[in-house]
């Protein structure tokens, strides 16, 4: 009996001691709970009691990596200047750069739609300016495609001759060299004119390069000049180089070693057979290039009746550089 007694007084006490342990857990889980809370009430009571006429709501949760790269796209994009489109396209900017284009201006007059290139759709013809929007297609017929010859939009007057040379119809319905559809009215109708060497023979390209629009030659790369101290722009006082022999009038004063280097000969004989017609400029009687002056124009009739029955000079005085008298 008392064996009975004692084992239910043990169960008891283990019964009873397992009550206040979980009671104790119990209340420090609640302590936890409202000491943990208490900071954010308060904070929130702040708030209410500083701004109680707006609503609080709770913000969900902001990921760092979007807090970090959110100021990169604050801003509104701004307009590029030249300078800073060259930081990614720097061949066209010094193409632009070294040209003496009328293209020269800021980039954005031109292209209007930035980083429009889709590849799978190759879509350049679409976003490319094109070159009517401006210049209303000024040579027409036969050139309707601008970059056959003008290659290179940001410097459009330096053109490969590749896509020029050929015969092609000019405006007039005229075939000519493919140079002449912007060149006729100047040197195509010259040329035409006064046909030479240059143009029966060497053509354009010969002159003028084959590679590069715009090249102008000097003289000498081709002649000898005439005295050791030409220059180039003593060539243009008698020769245009598209009419080379069609001989510009020149200055009376212009010197005779000038004229020597074609009429050798004669200059020799001057030199030789010293009279008053050597000491003359060359132009003073010979005003014009190939002119053949009277001897009258000057000297009108010296020898009186004699004309009668010599009218013609050269019978007695056989050259007029070079002046023995006919015996």
């Amino acid at each position: 009996m008392k064996k009975k007694i004692k084992t239910k007084v043990l169960a008891g006490l283990v019964a009873l001691s397992c009550s206040a342990m979980f009671m104790a857990c119990a209340n420090q889980g609640q302590n936890t709970t409202a000491a943990d809370t208490q900071p954010i009430v308060a904070e929130n009571t702040a708030q209410a009691a500083e701004t109680p006429q707006t609503t609080i709501a709770i913000a969900p949760p902001v990921i760092k990596q979007q807090a970090d790269e959110a100021p990169l796209y604050t801003e509104l994009p701004q307009s590029l200047s030249p300078v800073e489109c060259a930081s990614c396209h720097s061949g066209q900017y010094i193409q632009l750069k070294k040209s003496a284009s009328k293209h020269r201006f800021d980039c954005l007059d031109c292209h209007d739609q930035l980083h429009a290139y889709i590849p799978i759709k190759n879509n350049y013809n679409e976003i490319l300016p094109k070159c009517v929007t401006c210049h209303e297609a000024p040579h027409v017929d036969p050139f309707t495609n601008c970059a056959q010859c003008h290659q290179d939009p940001h410097s459009p007057l330096q053109i490969p001759f590749a896509g020029v040379i050929g015969n092609v119809v000019n405006h007039a319905g005229k075939k000519v060299v493919a140079c002449e559809v912007c060149h006729y009215d100047t040197e195509g109708k010259e040329m035409e004119t006064y046909p030479s060497k240059h143009n029966v023979n060497v053509g354009c390209t010969g002159c003028h390069g084959d590679e590069q629009h715009g090249i102008r030659p000097s003289c000498f790369d081709c002649h000898e000049p005439h005295t050791a101290e030409q220059t180039y722009a003593d060539c243009l006082v008698c020769h245009l180089p598209h009419s080379a022999m069609n001989i510009l009038p020149y200055p009376e004063e212009i010197s005779n070693t000038v004229c020597a280097a074609c009429h050798n000969a004669i200059s020799e004989n001057l030199l030789t057979n010293h009279t008053k017609h050597t000491d003359l400029q060359c132009a003073s009687c010979h005003a014009t290039h190939g002119q053949i002056p009277r001897c009258q124009d000057c000297h009108d009739e010296p020898h009186g009746t004699v004309h009668k029955k010599f009218p013609d000079c050269l019978q007695c005085h056989i050259d007029p550089h070079d002046l023995p008298v006919n015996q």
